[in-house]
């Protein structure tokens, strides 16, 4: 089976979206399928081993919101997506992030091939994306199975009216995160990790502030936080008096999963609604207790017996939580326990499986 993968986020960069399709088109990959990306890519030299990557050229930063995405906006891109689909013949053609211009907008119109969709954000009410859905919903509505990743990401698309028979199938977890040993895991010191990017929607400042209120409290645990992702090392200078605290530039593969096997609580206190937590799920597999914020995405996930959720925006809330997890290891231990089961519903073998058997269903 010829199956092609469309993304219009920078494929060469980590995010929710980027990590789902490599992962997935890796699963595919070693089933003996053919793989093509559609995509943009700000790294040339980027590539998977057995995997054809069509870079439509370099992405540029974009605003949507409170984030930056990295996207392709060029109108050349009309015409050779449109020469793209003349020239080669799928068997399944999977856009995502269908409302996101120009890549995947653009295949919706020029994909002949049936064509699976999948929304993975949960879109706040934007002027642009009502106009976006209302040009190009005749397209859209055409195509003949339509994936959301959670229901929150399914009921975001409701306000813009779009009654269309979702499936939810959820992000997967690469099988690299799921923990193997106990020899690398953890000493005297309590490791609290977060991992996103330097973005006022993912809680850094309240994190931050938290920790110093931890520091303050003079706990019988040592602890420290380490902090990694796209601009996280620019905090370094404004915070430089903090101790046991470290700034961290986006890792990739091993070195970001070895930061998660060695911790001991992963804390994302993300202050708008997520889609999905993927962080969450990769903190359980590799066993460590998940903190999060309640917010839609989260709480889908985190049920208080795999994880614990404190009031969003609350520092307070947020501090005296992770106290009780540094300071109450069976409490901690019960909840890395209950998540690590947990995460393997979400192994991406398992979800693929699901995927892939939603293209045998359109022969």
């Amino acid at each position: 089976m010829k199956i092609c993968l469309v993304s219009p986020y920078d494929i060469s960069k980590t995010g929710g979206v980027t990590n789902h399709i490599v992962n997935y088109a890796i699963e595919l990959r070693d089933m003996g399928k053919t793989v093509t990306i559609l995509t943009t890519s700000s790294n040339e030299r980027f590539h998977l081993q057995g995997i054809k990557i069509i870079n439509l050229g370099k992405p540029v930063p974009i605003n949507f919101g409170s984030t930056v995405a990295q996207i392709f906006l060029n109108w050349k891109s009309f015409f050779k997506i449109k020469n793209f689909f003349e020239k080669n013949k799928f068997d399944i053609v999977h856009i995502h992030e269908p409302l996101v211009p120009f890549i995947s907008i653009f295949s919706i119109i020029f994909s002949k091939s049936k064509t699976i969709v999948t929304f993975h954000a949960t879109l706040k009410k934007s002027w642009m994306f009502m106009v976006w859905g209302y040009l190009f919903k005749p397209w859209l509505e055409d195509k003949e199975v339509f994936i959301a990743v959670s229901e929150s990401a399914k009921n975001s698309l409701r306000r813009y009216g779009y009654n269309l028979p979702i499936q939810i199938l959820p992000n997967g977890v690469s099988k690299n995160f799921f923990y193997k040993s106990k020899n690398n895991k953890k000493n005297n010191k309590i490791k609290i990790l977060f991992v996103g990017r330097n973005e006022e929607r993912k809680g850094v400042e309240i994190l931050i502030e938290s920790f110093k209120i931890l520091k303050s409290r003079q706990l019988k645990r040592n602890f420290e936080l380490i902090m990694i992702g796209e601009n996280i090392e620019k905090l370094k200078k404004k915070y430089n008096y903090l101790e046991d605290c470290k700034f961290l530039a986006q890792l990739e593969g091993k070195d970001l999963v070895d930061h998660y096997y060695n911790s001991d609580i992963l804390c994302s206190p993300a202050i708008e609604n997520e889609s999905f937590g993927i962080v969450l799920i990769e903190a359980m597999a590799s066993k460590a207790a998940v903190l999060a914020s309640d917010i839609n995405g989260y709480n889908d996930l985190v049920d208080n017996k795999n994880g614990l959720l404190f009031k969003n925006k609350d520092i307070n809330d947020l501090s005296n939580k992770l106290t009780l997890l540094i300071e109450n290891d069976n409490l901690r231990n019960n909840l890395i326990n209950n998540g690590y089961r947990f995460s393997t519903r979400y192994n991406w073998q398992n979800i693929s499986k699901d995927i892939y058997r939603i293209y045998n269903d359109q022969k």
